[in-house]
């Protein structure tokens, strides 16, 4: 059992997987033309519905019913979202990053990131951590009309560029979706999602009878072991008093 699941790249504000893998990018980096920011402008959205009291509240999709690649796919071939431009800061092209990964440090290693949903990388002209987000500059962009355009975009990093995981540890598209088992071999449901808390993250596992989610802290006493390449976990179920 691993002794953490590894949130290091995760997408966005609710965790989602990353998107679909992209066509492999080898050889130099490709020269990407300067974005004219007088450029087209993204459609205008229609006014939102103001929310009435009767309003139903949306939840969060599960990780299950996100995007992603299949467990088992190359990590070169994976890309992993690392943060997402917030706002211009300064006046030559440098971003505000929301940083989504649990190795900032890492990140300044990068040499090259995906824009959104680009199949070219970009070099990253300058990247440095400030006050919990991340400051980068990246080829292609040098105003700040520029970065708005591109305000809320992912960044995104080949699986291969992540920092190597330990000795147990996992990306979450790995996990979501392994079938789960006890230790006598009954098969209990499949991982959906993945709750954080202060202690040990908490597998989301939705039950073969359809009944309310079993909830199974990430730790060795309850997680026995986990094979993503065999597409399986296999779990301790916790017992209570009573029971």
């Amino acid at each position: 059992m691993p002794r953490s699941i590894s949130r290091t790249e995760r997408p966005q504000q609710r965790r989602t997987q990353p998107q679909p893998p992209s066509p492999d990018v080898t050889g130099p980096v490709i020269p990407v033309p300067e974005l004219d920011a007088s450029g087209p402008q993204p459609a205008s959205q229609p006014p939102r519905r103001q929310r009435t009291p009767h309003s139903r509240q949306r939840t969060p999709p599960r990780l299950s019913d996100t995007a992603g690649p299949d467990p088992g796919a190359p990590l070169e071939r994976v890309r992993l979202t690392i943060g997402t431009i917030l706002a211009p800061h300064g006046v030559r092209g440098e971003f505000k990053v929301r940083l989504q990964t649990d190795d900032p440090a890492h990140l300044l290693t990068i040499k090259r990131l995906y824009l959104g949903d680009e199949t070219t990388p970009r070099t990253v002209l300058e990247a440095r951590l400030h006050a919990g987000n991340a400051l980068m500059r990246l080829q292609g962009i040098s105003t700040p009309e520029t970065v708005e355009r591109f305000r809320g975009t992912p960044l995104r990093i080949r699986g291969s560029d992540a920092r190597p995981l330990a000795a147990g540890e996992y990306f979450l598209y790995q996990i979501i979706g392994l079938e789960v088992f006890d230790e006598s071999g009954n098969r209990l449901g499949r991982v959906t999602d993945l709750m954080e808390t202060g202690a040990n993250n908490v597998l989301v596992v939705a039950p073969d009878d359809g009944g309310a989610d079993i909830l199974l802290p990430s730790h060795p006493d309850v997680v026995i072991a986990m094979d993503p390449a065999a597409g399986r976990v296999v779990v301790r179920p916790l017992t209570y008093y009573g029971e």
